[in-house]
């Protein structure tokens, strides 16, 4: 990681696997960057290298289901589906991670209900396979999760439900019979659980992809409370952000694009405290060469600018570096998107471009 409010519980930053991370989680925040609070002559704010921490734009946690007597879920007391694969860039107003090529990756999350009578608990890693009438599709499986998300106690109350999130990536050539369903073998012994897929939607093959290909891969993460809808109140929800973009570049070589923040409102928007911004890139690959897939997290320089002025705008520098893989004449897609506490994934604060390498 999570669009099924998936933004406003901020799963995308988490993501599956190793990599996910929670609001409990003790997280070392990178150190901050030394920079002048200078602008460049044209008036731009100068771009400066400062990774931040995940949990430095995420809203306070919310409270959580408890119940220290509920005993693990059971296969025959849940109902299982996953009712849509979401490509990453073209959801429905939530999870943003690439644009234009981002079918080769697709997300889901699985539903769980509870339709026992008692409370029970999903506490743990989540082996998930995916199967045809002919059995399991031979793709790549993995379910590795941190030590927050394999310590995640999830209560499930009579009639409510737990999400799991998947991650498949592509390209996907193997031919497919019938419908698809999720095995998911739930943690603490409970047994397996069979989830219909309902939709025929998968990765694409790629670009010369033929046959069958081992590079396929479902990551399962550990489950979780489905998102709650939130009312965004960040302050930085009424700017817009246009991207202006780089059409090329060598592999290996920092690039600068730009992103310009108006504010169409009578009143100024404070930068303080300064927010976070997330950028992807996305190459699809195939069977002879690799997909790009990768995101980091960014601080704002907000050090020589305080604010956006009222019916005003100031425009950013951002740099990005190209990977040194890929060959000339392979696309690059990038994505950019604002992060703050109470910002809810606003459409008019992401945005994107794709650039040929040269």
């Amino acid at each position: 990681m999570p669009l099924l409010a998936c933004v406003l519980s901020f799963m995308l930053l988490a993501g599956c696997g190793a990599g996910e991370a929670g609001p409990g989680s003790a997280e070392p925040l990178p150190p901050r960057v030394s920079a002048p609070a200078t602008l460049l002559p044209d008036g731009t704010v100068p771009w400066v290298d400062e990774p931040a921490g995940e949990s430095e734009f995420r809203a306070p946690p919310r409270e959580r289901r408890t119940d220290p007597d509920a005993g693990p879920c059971q296969a025959g007391q849940l109902r299982g589906e996953l009712t849509s694969w979401l490509s990453p860039g073209n959801t429905d107003g939530g999870e943003h991670t690439v644009r234009a090529q981002a079918g080769a990756k697709l997300i889901g999350y699985a539903k769980v209900t509870n339709t026992g009578r008692e409370n029970c608990r999903l506490r743990g890693e989540v082996d998930t396979r995916l199967r045809d009438r002919n059995g399991e599709v031979p793709i790549g499986y993995s379910h590795a999760v941190n030590r927050e998300g394999a310590q995640r106690v999830t209560i499930v109350p009579p009639g409510k439900a737990a999400e799991l999130r998947l991650d498949w990536s592509g390209p996907f050539c193997a031919p497919v019979d019938g419908p698809l369903e999720l095995a998911i073998h739930l943690p603490e012994d409970g047994g397996e659980l069979r989830a219909p897929v309902r939709t025929d939607k998968t990765p694409p093959c790629g670009r010369g992809g033929t046959g069958p290909q081992s590079t396929s891969h479902l990551a399962a993460s550990s489950f979780d409370e489905p998102a709650r809808e939130t009312t965004p109140d960040s302050p930085l929800s009424v700017l817009r952000a246009t991207i202006e973009p780089v059409p090329a570049g060598k592999a290996g070589e920092l690039v600068t694009y730009h992103v310009r923040l108006a504010n169409p409102t009578g009143s100024a928007v404070s930068l303080d405290p300064c927010p976070g911004y997330l950028q992807e890139r996305f190459s699809l690959g195939n069977h002879q060469v690799a997909a790009v897939n990768e995101s980091e997290l960014y601080r704002l320089n907000c050090r020589p600018v305080t604010e956006i002025p009222a019916n005003g705008s100031v425009r950013f520098a951002m740099g990005l570096r190209i990977p040194a893989e890929l060959a000339p004449g392979r696309k690059l897609s990038v994505s950019w998107r604002l992060l703050a506490p109470g910002l809810a994934g606003e459409p008019g604060l992401r945005g994107g471009f794709e650039l040929t390498v040269r």
